[in-house]
């Protein structure tokens, strides 16, 4: 049976990397991309690299201890570059260096300053190490979590539904594309050995993500077809002049990259399962507002509408619960993804309010800020 392989998302062949006249002349993203363009190494260190770890600790520094937009986004920008190598296209150029030294301890740095970071940031918010041993305490805690509102949050689904013109979906829609394209790859680095009934359950997300065995039926697929209603392709690079949606992206596989930080992935996935049905809804709603129906033109947010209120119950009594149960020690690993991923969330969400011009929304919470 013949493919439309034009609906299909590959990876490009050169990778992300931006070109020179594109990225600032002292940035990270300059020296990183001079370095996946230069010679393999897996041992030796070379000034470049050294350069580049010293750029590196630099602007982390500016951004995360001096609140420095711009340094934010030249290291999540960088950083996104890096997962996209590990996970781009197996012929591309910059592949040849994902065993690499440096290519190794740049990870290393970023994921370290950026995860203590984030942490800090929400360990307020942690319950007590004693409730978060029993099962129940951690189902009712992830529904809670999943379900409070700020007044910003608030803002943007009700303005989608009730306010936003069909340019600004579209242009809420393709900025959401790339997580959407890259969600089951999160899913599939989840899968790793930890229980029999752990694999079984991820297993049937990932089933349904690859729409249950109908080609056209993936989920992608129908991310693409969304797309191309409204006359729209993604980029190869993300449009994102922003670091927030870069650091909620990249914190799929700052976890999930690291076996360390297996518990911590599981639970930053239960969250979107819990919180994306209202977030669906409201597209749905915006769409239908705007003349669409949303079940044929946009079935991707129709279908995760409905599947979502299903998925994120199924993804705690059948992932979170058992582990909590056979592993007490892990659920603050889990409850501490599930409160990250929510940090991710609620700063995308001010993006969001920026870049759809809402005016008179309330701050957003000081958890929500560097």
């Amino acid at each position: 049976m013949s493919r439309d392989l034009s609906l299909e998302r590959m990876p490009a062949r050169h990778g992300v990397l931006r070109d020179a006249h594109e990225t600032p002349a002292e940035s990270v993203e300059r020296r990183l991309n001079e370095c996946l363009r230069g010679p393999g190494t897996t041992v030796e260190r070379l000034p470049v690299h050294d350069d580049l770890t010293a750029a590196l600790t630099r602007r982390l520094e500016e951004g995360l201890s001096h609140g420095d937009d711009d340094a934010l986004l030249d290291v999540h920008r960088s950083a996104y570059t890096v997962y996209e190598t590990l996970l781009g296209h197996p012929l591309s150029p910059a592949a040849r260096h994902e065993r690499s030294t440096w290519f190794n301890a740049f990870r290393s740095l970023y994921e370290d300053r950026v995860l203590a970071a984030d942490v800090e940031e929400i360990a307020d918010r942690l319950p007590s190490a004693g409730d978060a041993r029993h099962p129940g305490f951690v189902r009712e805690w992830f529904l809670a979590a999943a379900k409070e509102r700020s007044d910003l949050d608030r803002a943007v689904e009700t303005y989608l539904a009730e306010k936003a013109t069909t340019g600004q979906l579209a242009a809420f829609i393709q900025a959401d594309g790339y997580l959407n394209y890259r969600f089951y790859d999160a899913l599939v680095l989840a899968q790793p050995h930890f229980m029999e009934g752990v694999k079984h359950e991820i297993s049937k997300h990932m089933w349904d993500e690859c729409g249950e065995g109908r080609p056209d039926a993936a989920h992608t697929l129908q991310f693409t077809r969304s797309l191309r209603r409204l006359g729209l392709e993604l980029p190869t690079v993300p449009p994102w002049e922003d670091w927030r949606p870069y650091a909620g992206h990249n914190l799929y596989f700052l976890l999930a990259c690291n076996r360390r930080h297996y518990f911590k992935a599981l639970g930053s996935l239960a969250m979107p399962e819990l919180f994306d049905v209202d977030r669906d809804a409201a597209v749905v709603k915006g769409l239908e507002r705007n003349g669409f129906t949303a079940q044929h033109d946009f079935e991707f947010f129709f279908n995760h509408m409905e599947g979502d209120a299903e998925h994120g119950p199924e993804w705690l009594d059948g992932v979170v619960l058992p582990i909590v149960e056979a592993e007490p020690d892990a659920s603050m690993e889990l409850i501490t993804g599930g409160l990250l991923r929510m940090l991710a969330m609620r700063r995308y969400n001010e993006y969001l309010a920026e870049r759809l011009g809402l005016a008179d929304v309330p701050d957003l919470p000081q958890e929500g800020r560097r």
